[in-house]
């Protein structure tokens, strides 16, 4: 008995391929590479405008400072006080002012150490809450008369405890300022 197969009748071995590990493994690295490398950029992106904020927000709490002692200095002057009152009393003093009151006055550091400056409930910076609600922020202001009744010298130091980077960031903002009430002799 001979045995004739057709070709039609003949089965084929089919063979089921997938992925082999090798594949698998090389797929899941790209994929990898896919996704981290936008990643890391948004990270270094979010953690560039955070530095910003607080910088911004810094700058802006110097300024501030400069410009309520500038508008002190020119009260004194316009209701006949010396022109460093309610700023400084001996020079050079470290003093810290709450701004966002209607009649500013300054009070003097501790051992020349302001202490952090306060959020309130409208997230304006301020001194003196009850319960406190300290602020990262901690603002230092130094007012040295270089030329007695002539000239000073403001130097703001605004420091922060920063989310982005290790340690305490500041900024340091210095301008004169002059007595611009007449002397008479």
């Amino acid at each position: 008995m001979s045995m004739y197969i057709s070709r039609n009748t003949k089965k084929t071995q089919q063979t089921n391929r997938g992925f082999t590990l090798l594949e698998t493994m090389v797929a899941i690295f790209i994929l990898v590479l896919s996704i981290t490398g936008p990643m890391v950029f948004a990270q270094s992106g979010l953690r560039a405008a955070f530095l910003a904020r607080d910088q911004i927000t810094a700058f802006f709490l110097a300024q501030d400072a400069i410009e309520t002692i500038k508008n002190l200095r020119d009260e004194n002057g316009l209701n006949g006080d010396a022109w460093l009152t309610n700023i400084c009393t001996d020079s050079p003093c470290t003093v810290y002012i709450d701004t966002t009151e209607e009649n500013p006055v300054t009070a003097s550091c501790v051992g020349g150490v302001c202490n952090p400056l306060e959020t309130d409930a409208f997230g304006r910076f301020v001194y003196g809450l009850n319960p406190p609600n300290p602020s990262r922020f901690t603002r230092t202001i130094t007012v040295n008369e270089t030329v007695p009744n002539i000239e000073a010298q403001l130097i703001v130091e605004v420091s922060w405890d920063s989310n982005v980077r290790v340690g305490d960031a500041r900024i340091v903002v210095q301008e004169n300022i002059y007595n611009w009430i007449p002397i008479v002799n």
